[in-house]
């Protein structure tokens, strides 16, 4: 089996940015493989966040990395041939947790609110140590660990 053409791969980046409500942005910046000036990524991102209302986001590393390499459809390929990227939105993130938290709000709460899991791989994490998790993490930051 070959492997496709570089023409029709692109990189994704995977972006959490903090809105001023404190809740959190995610979204992906899909560029061509060969792209890989890193401030020119981030200044898609900032591009982007500033046309959504968010002028005072900040975009580096801590924020936006390099995730995987995919084959993108029809929409994805004009958007780039025409801009040279795209934006894929995902999800907004609460500032707070819902009350009855699933897996996959607890998983990107996590990535979004607490930098050293912003970029971690949760698979095979289970929920309840989810929950440990974050109830540290939140301890933590509310200075009242143990």
């Amino acid at each position: 089996m070959s492997k496709p053409d570089n023409n029709t791969e692109v990189a994704v980046w995977d972006t959490f940015v903090y809105k001023a409500d404190g809740s959190v942005m995610h979204f992906d910046i899909l560029v061509p493989t060969h792209v890989n000036d890193k401030q020119k990524i981030f200044r898609y991102g900032k591009d982007y966040v500033k046309s959504k209302g968010e002028t005072s986001a900040a975009i580096d590393t801590s924020h936006c990395q390099f995730c995987h390499v995919e084959s993108p459809g029809a929409e994805v390929e004009h958007a780039i041939s025409k801009q040279g990227h795209y934006i894929l939105e995902m999800e907004d993130i609460p500032r707070e947790l819902p009350m009855d938290p699933t897996r996959r709000d607890m998983v990107l709460y996590l990535k979004a609110h607490f930098e050293k899991y912003r970029f971690a791989n949760f698979s095979g994490v289970g929920s309840e140590e989810l929950r440990h998790l974050l109830q540290v993490e939140q301890q933590t930051r509310n200075g009242t660990s143990k």
